[in-house]
């Protein structure tokens, strides 16, 4: 078994629950905030920008379409609110808590770490019943200078936690941008298919580990 000394665990589709009669939160509520601003988009354009930036991937999606990138603050806005209306349908998936007690059990260090604004995700936890300060970090890539896959979260967690050797910390997340998040900080990386991307989304990009669910890292570390 490796050794490690930090784990930065992804929000949505990872340890938390992304689904509501077995369609994506997240998902719904891109595509009813587009909607509401005249404009159908279909899965597979908003699926491919998981795990970024929320309003980035909005302006993403605006560019790739050719529609005007004027209606990026509004779209967003209605996309927040969306999330805030459903806030009480997304759990906790089951296995995590005994992953962040496990870990904590082995001394390593446990992070939090999202595309969504921070105080969304106080409102997640706070309905999950999980407590702020039983993580060592958590992060929002809206509160630092770059988005995934830029590494800025996982090198923030490292300089506040004085972290100081990337092979012994673990990126796990179910986007794409997770692990190439990862890779860039060079970290260890883990997928977890729990989430709306799946092994078919890699291409080339292998992650170190692809775990079938979060509870697959008491099997490893």
């Amino acid at each position: 078994m490796i050794n490690i000394d930090f784990i930065l665990f992804d929000l949505i589709g990872t340890t938390i629950k992304d689904s509501s009669s077995g369609t994506s939160l997240i998902i719904d509520a891109f595509q009813q905030s587009f909607y509401n601003n005249g404009h159908e988009i279909n899965y597979e354009q908003l699926n491919q920008q998981r795990g970024k930036r929320k309003r980035e991937a909005i302006q993403n999606i605006l560019q790739n379409a050719g529609l005007s990138e004027k209606l990026t603050d509004k779209i967003y806005v209605d996309f927040m609110d969306l999330l805030h209306q459903s806030v009480h349908a997304f759990s906790a998936i089951e296995e995590a808590a005994e992953v962040f007690n496990y870990a904590k059990e082995k001394n390593i260090k446990i992070g939090l770490g999202s595309g969504l604004p921070i105080d969304f995700m106080r409102s997640i936890l706070q309905e999950v019943g999980w407590i702020w300060d039983d993580f060592d970090y958590i992060g929002s890539s809206d509160e630092l200078p770059e988005g995934r896959p830029h590494p800025a979260m996982i090198l923030d967690a490292m300089e506040k936690l004085n972290l100081t050797v990337p092979s012994k910390i673990l990126k796990i997340g179910d986007t794409v941008v997770d692990v190439q998040e990862g890779k860039n900080a060079g970290v260890l990386t883990a997928m977890v298919l729990t989430g709306t991307q799946g092994r078919q989304d890699l291409g080339n990009l292998m992650p170190d580990y692809i775990f079938d669910s979060v509870r697959d890292v008491m099997k490893e570390f």
